[in-house]
C-alpha cells in the first residue's frame, strides 16, 4: 500500500512539473520596458568600442586623473569630478551613441590613471594608492608622453 502511495505522489509531482514547463513554453513573451532602449546592454556587445569624443572632454578627463593623483594619491570616490564630466558629456549625445562614448571616456580616464600609477611606482617602488606622491615625480610624469587621446 505504501508503494502505491509514494508512486502516486511521484507521478503527481512529475505531472505538475510537466504542466508548468508546458505553460512556460506556450506563454508568449511580452517585451519588457527596456527591450528597445538603446542603453540596454543585456543582449548586446557592439557598444564596447572606442569612438571619437570631444578634445575638451578628453583633456578634462586627463586633468581629473592627474588631480586625483595629486590630491588623493590616485584614490577616487563617488564625488569625483570624473563622474560629473562623464555624465554631462553623455547627456549631450543622442541615446544611441552614449554607450560607446561612455566606454571611450572610461578608457581615456583609466589609461591616464594607470600610466600615472605605473610611472610613480617606477620612481618610488614603495608607493601605494592613497599615499601622497612627491611633486617632482608628478612633474616628471606630466612631462613624459601621456595617453594618446586622438580616439
Amino acid at each position: 500500500m505504501e508503494m502505491n502511495f509514494i508512486g502516486s505522489i511521484r507521478q503527481t509531482v512529475k505531472f505538475a512539473q510537466m504542466k508548468d514547463k508546458a505553460e512556460s513554453q506556450s506563454t508568449p513573451r511580452y517585451p519588457g520596458t527596456y527591450d528597445n532602449d538603446p542603453m540596454n546592454i543585456t543582449t548586446r556587445t557592439d557598444w564596447k568600442k572606442i569612438v571619437p569624443v570631444s578634445d575638451k572632454v578628453k583633456q578634462d578627463l586627463i586633468n581629473v586623473a592627474r588631480e586625483s593623483m595629486e590630491k588623493t594619491g590616485g584614490m577616487g570616490d563617488e564625488n569625483s569630478p570624473f563622474l560629473k564630466i562623464k555624465q554631462q558629456y553623455l547627456k549631450s549625445l543622442p541615446a544611441t551613441e552614449r554607450l560607446s562614448a561612455a566606454y571611450t571616456l572610461d578608457q581615456i580616464f583609466t589609461n591616464e590613471a594607470q600610466r600615472l600609477v605605473d610611472f610613480v611606482k617606477a620612481k618610488d617602488p614603495k608607493w601605494t594608492h592613497g599615499q601622497p606622491v612627491k611633486s617632482e615625480i608628478l612633474a616628471e610624469a606630466y612631462k613624459s608622453p601621456g595617453v594618446d587621446i586622438k580616439a
